[in-house]
Parts: structure tokens; sequence; C-alpha cells
């Protein structure tokens, strides 16, 4: 498998986030700078440290996409509900390699006043210092500049020790000027790139983008979910070294974030798609395919797009025939198939095995996918629907906890 480093994931979950609402762009990246500048002014945090606080810096906003919230995010001194801030922290702790950083998040639009009545939660001092951040960004969007004495004007909300090492941080890197310029975009990355991402964080960074799907269609993740935990039992029974499971592992989890750019009233329609609406779903493989392009894994993003591939070359978004699909594609593409077959929807029940098996033969014999795989598949049914159901429903039992926990969280910081 090809190395990612952390640049790769950050680009990856930014395009995505980016297709479903652009204004939003390069905020992330502008609060991580400042936080960067004003972190390395301290001197009290490593080098890793910073790096975790950057990154999650990067994803503050990250709820935002769920919440109805972004309307306002970037209006200077706007009233901001914490809906956003409670949703984006339970994300982090769930579904990424940061869950430790994710008060940090949390307490991103808390004051220095509303702590006394938060002591249950124990809010960081690194959450006040993002909202100071966060704000120093809208300030530069909003005015084009950051006058210390605006910034002073605020210094009810902020510890005191965090607007000071702000203005030492400015006058020695210079940041404001860097944001207007877009020039700090290559030194932040330059700090993040290098460092390259373990396969256990890869998979948590992209389990963390699937679910981020579910900012617009929750059945989406669950069929997901599913794609994943049976792709990873039948690249078992093709006996896959470790690094191959987790490159599976890691592509369906990916296959559908194309969806992102999907209307919703498509994703989620009641009943079956015109032909039309056929059409624009099927757009969901290349805006996936050109996500994942040009970040140096392309192995990964053929896996992951070409799940609509047939070996025939009836398929798309290419086209491709036998020749050009892997034995991965190929597990993708037929657990895919699998996932719809026995998933059910406001408009079909689910499959039981024989029509499922029955289905799947009839495509090998029209040659759409690999008779190997599908024998396979259907040798060890059981087994695989039963692993895969087991490892899916311990992961939709954590995202149901994150909603259940979003409405006790959010009730209490209300």
């Amino acid at each position: 498998m090809q190395k990612i480093t952390l640049r790769n994931v950050i680009t990856i979950i930014q395009k995505t986030l980016n297709s479903i609402d652009d204004r939003l762009v390069n905020h992330g990246e502008q609060v991580a700078y400042i936080m960067l500048c004003i972190l390395k002014e301290h001197g009290g945090y490593s080098k890793e440290e910073i790096l975790r606080i950057c990154t999650v810096s990067i994803f503050h906003d990250i709820g935002a996409y769920k919440t109805t919230e972004r309307d306002t995010l970037l209006q200077l001194d706007s009233s901001t509900s914490n809906d956003h801030s409670v949703y984006g922290s339970l994300f982090i702790r769930y579904f990424s390699p940061l869950g430790d950083l994710s008060k940090v998040i949390l307490g991103h639009h808390i004051f220095v006043q509303d702590l006394a009545n938060l002591s249950v939660i124990d809010i960081p001092k690194e959450a006040l210092l993002l909202g100071l951040c966060d704000y120093i960004s809208i300030i530069n969007l909003t005015l084009g500049h950051v006058q210390e004495s605006y910034l002073l004007s605020k210094k009810d909300r902020y510890f005191p020790e965090h607007i000071s090492l702000f203005i030492k941080a400015n006058k020695k890197y210079n940041f404001t000027q860097k944001l207007n310029s877009g020039s700090y975009m290559e030194e932040l990355y330059d700090f993040l790139g290098n460092r390259l991402v373990t396969r256990d964080e890869i998979i948590s960074y992209a389990r963390m983008l699937t679910y981020s799907i579910d900012f617009r269609s929750e059945h989406t993740v669950r069929h997901t979910i599913l794609v994943e935990a049976i792709s990873f039992q039948l690249a078992k029974l093709c006996g896959f070294d470790d690094e191959k499971l987790t490159k599976i592992k890691i592509a369906a989890a990916l296959h559908d974030i194309g969806k992102m750019s999907i209307p919703i009233e498509i994703l989620e329609k009641p009943d079956k798609l015109t032909s039309d609406e056929f059409e624009i779903m099927k757009q969901h493989c290349i805006i996936g395919y050109n996500i994942l392009s040009d970040l140096n894994i392309d192995d990964i993003r053929d896996i992951a797009t070409f799940h609509h591939e047939k070996l025939d070359g009836s398929g798309y978004p290419f086209g491709l025939t036998a020749r050009d699909l892997s034995t991965e594609a190929r597990i993708v593409a037929i657990s895919d198939i699998l996932s719809a077959l026995i998933g059910s929807r406001s408009y079909k029940e689910s499959f039981p095995k024989e029509k499922t098996i029955s289905i799947l033969k009839n495509m090998v014999q029209d040659n759409k996918i690999d008779a190997d795989l599908v024998d396979l598949a259907i040798n060890n049914y059981d087994f695989i629907i039963s692993e895969a159901t087991i490892e899916s429903s311990a992961l939709m039992n954590t995202y149901n906890n994150l909603m259940n926990n979003y409405i006790e969280l959010l009730e209490y910081i209300s």
C-alpha cells in the first residue's frame, strides 16, 4: 500500500466537505495556522502535541455540516448556538484518531465567564484558545485585518494570556498578512504533511469521512458500514495479507464519498429513482474519483470508485472491462451489491438468501461480476453475513450512541 501522509488525509476530508458547502473553504486551515503560530510562541507544547491540536483545529466546524449553523458561523459577532460544537466534538470523539481532543471542539464557543457553570465537563484551556483563533480568522475575513484593540475589547471572553500570546505571535510571524496573501497554506501543510499516518489512523479517518455522509443520508452510512464489513470478510477468505486487508477496509469505507454531492432528495428518495435521477446518482463515482485523485493513493481510489464497473464493460463511470479491474475492486463491487440486496429501504424489503444468491449467479452468467469471488461468497454466505452483521452492528451501536449523547450533551451545554 502506498504511503499516506496526514496531508493526504486532511486534503481528502476537506475536498469532500467542500463539495457540500464551499463557504467554509480554508477557514479551518486559517484557524489551524493561527493555532500553530500561537502554540509555537507558547513554547510549552511538543511538536506532536502541536500537530494534533492543529489537525483537530482544521476540523473544528465539522459539526456544522450536520446542523443548520453554516449560515452564521462566519458572521462577525453573530449569535452562535452550540449545536455544531456538540455534534462535532462527539463526531471527533467516536470516529477519529483525535478522540482525546474532542473537548477542544466542544468548548470552542464557550467563553471564560461560562466555565464556572460547566465545571462538570472540564473544558480545557485549548478549547478557549481554539475559540480565539476562530474569532481572529473571522475578524480577518470580515475586516481584512486584525486590530489588536478590537480583540482587546473582547478580553472578557478569553484568557488574557491567550490574547497576549496572539499579539506576540503575530509580531513574530506576521500571520495575519500571510492569511490574506494565502502564503500560510503551504507553511501549514509543510508542518503537517510529512507525518505518515498509521494503518489504524487511516482506517479511523476513512470511517470519520464515511460517517460524515450522515450529515446528508443516514441510509448511506448504514450501507457503507455493511459494505466495509462484507469486503473485509470476503478479502480474508481470499487469504489476503494485512496490508491488502487494510487497503480493502479503507477503500470500502470510502467507496460512496461522492454521494456527498448528490442532492439529498435523490439520496433519500422513498421510491425508486427515475431514469433522470439515476443518471444524477451515477455521478457519485466520478465525483469520488476526483476527490481521491492527485493524492498518491491511486490504488485505494480505484478500488473504491470502480465498484459500479462490470467485467463486460457495461458499468460506469469509465466502462472498464475485466482486464482493468483488480481483485480488490471486484471484492468491493460484489460487497456493494450484497449490501444493497440484503439491506432494506422504504420501497424494498431485505432480500432473502435464496433470492440474493440467485441474483448474484445471474450477474455472473451475464459476465458482470467475478465468478470465483461469487462462488466464494455463496459457499461461505452464512459466515460472511453473520460476521459482517456483527461488525456492522457494533459500528452502528457506536453511531447511535453518538446521537443519544448529542441530545443529552446539547441540553446540558445549552
